[in-house]
């Protein structure tokens, strides 16, 4: 059901986003202002289905947040892969009629007041005359695609307590201010999301995180915000040091997949020779 009453309006999505325009000479900057036009919404607080109240589907590549905050969650019983989406990160249109066995659809939240553009075949034509511009769309979905790989990376660290510090901290460094106390992140996560996004259960997730609120790690304010100090940099510096051992596993992947190949030609050669003896 449509949750935007709003019809969407046509924006400038270069006045929106400069950076998105960066790679574009100076030259061509007005005549890529001017074409690079979209359709601007304002999806209002709860479910979102993207393209709901927007007829332009055909060519669509996504829907660029120029402000506030989307959730989007994929889910296997009780447990949920969650992601925050914000200013500047784009949402790819659900992926229609694929079948999933292990997972229910993606759900999408708008958390906040959010404002997003939908790319469609505007921004596609324009694209086309300015490569960059879709080179810049392709390198932001890497970036979340990175993040997202990074939280999943940080659900197997066998201590809870430092897979809660990891989370926040990649949080503080997507959606953080810096002020003298340290790194202010201004997202009110209750002990239960947080426990989603390390793979903690609720009781584990306080434990946690009064552990690291004991040892100054962190602070945690009544308005919901919390504070990541100059200590929790410091842990956070250690705990990311990456193993040589484990830096090398896609080399050892790759020889376990060369010997995977030499015992099925194996295999192949002597069907063949047994076929030629009968």
């Amino acid at each position: 059901m449509p949750i935007d009453v709003a019809p969407p309006m046509a924006c400038r999505i270069l006045d929106l986003d400069p950076d998105l325009g960066s790679g574009v000479s100076a030259a061509e900057w007005e005549n890529a202002r001017r074409a690079c036009v979209g359709s601007l919404s304002h999806p209002r607080p709860g479910d979102w289905e993207p393209g709901a109240e927007n007829d332009e589907q055909g060519g669509r590549i996504g829907f660029l947040i120029s402000d506030g905050i989307v959730c989007r969650e994929l889910g296997l019983r009780d447990r949920h892969m969650f992601e925050l989406l914000g200013p500047g990160d784009v949402v790819s249109p659900p992926v229609s009629g694929e079948q999933r066995r292990l997972s229910s659809s993606v759900k999408l939240t708008v958390a906040a007041e959010t404002v997003v553009v939908a790319l469609g075949q505007s921004f596609v034509r324009a694209a086309a005359r300015w490569p960059c511009l879709l080179a810049a769309v392709l390198d932001r979905l890497e970036a979340q695609r990175e993040r997202l790989a990074l939280q999943g990376l940080i659900a197997h660290l066998p201590r809870a307590e430092d897979r809660m510090l990891l989370a926040l901290w990649i949080l503080a460094d997507r959606w953080g201010r810096a002020t003298p106390e340290g790194t202010s992140l201004p997202l009110a996560l209750t002990h239960d999301l947080l426990g989603q996004l390390t793979a903690s259960r609720r009781p584990t997730a306080t434990v946690a995180l009064s552990a690291l609120e004991a040892g100054g790690a962190i602070r945690h304010y009544a308005d919901g915000s919390w504070l990541l100090t100059e200590q929790a940099g410091r842990r956070v510096a250690s705990l990311a040091k990456t193993s040589s051992a484990a830096s090398r596993l896609g080399e050892r992947f790759m020889l376990r997949q060369a010997l995977l190949e030499i015992a099925q030609e194996a295999a192949a050669v002597r069907a063949e020779a047994r076929q030629a003896r009968a």
